[in-house]
């Protein structure tokens, strides 16, 4: 149905990014914020004291599926990115989450 990943996970530092995508025949069911809200959930609990304190979930601004995602994930949007070509075409929007204190 798709997949959700955290990545660049470094321990001591205080972010870590995630990502995801859905299966077309998956879109639309609710998929994607339950993944990404179990792996924050995980992301945020199965670390010692010393794990992320942020997630940052970044997608491009034409995007407005994985906007609505984030949302109903909890990530607030921060900020757009300049485009970063190859690996970010366009122009991007971050969000982030932080752990519950």
């Amino acid at each position: 149905m798709g997949h959700v990943v955290l990545k660049n996970v470094t321990p001591g530092a205080s972010s870590a990014e995630v990502g995801y995508w859905t299966a077309a025949h998956a879109r639309g069911r609710g998929v994607a914020p339950r993944a990404l809200r179990a792996l924050t959930h995980w992301a945020f609990t199965a670390f010692p004291d010393d794990g992320p304190k942020r997630l940052e979930l970044l997608h491009q601004v034409d995007n407005t599926a994985s906007c609505r995602v984030a949302h109903k994930s909890g990530y607030e949007p921060i900020t757009t990115l300049p485009a970063a070509p190859p690996a970010y075409p366009l122009a991007g929007h971050l969000h982030v989450r932080e752990r519950d204190r």
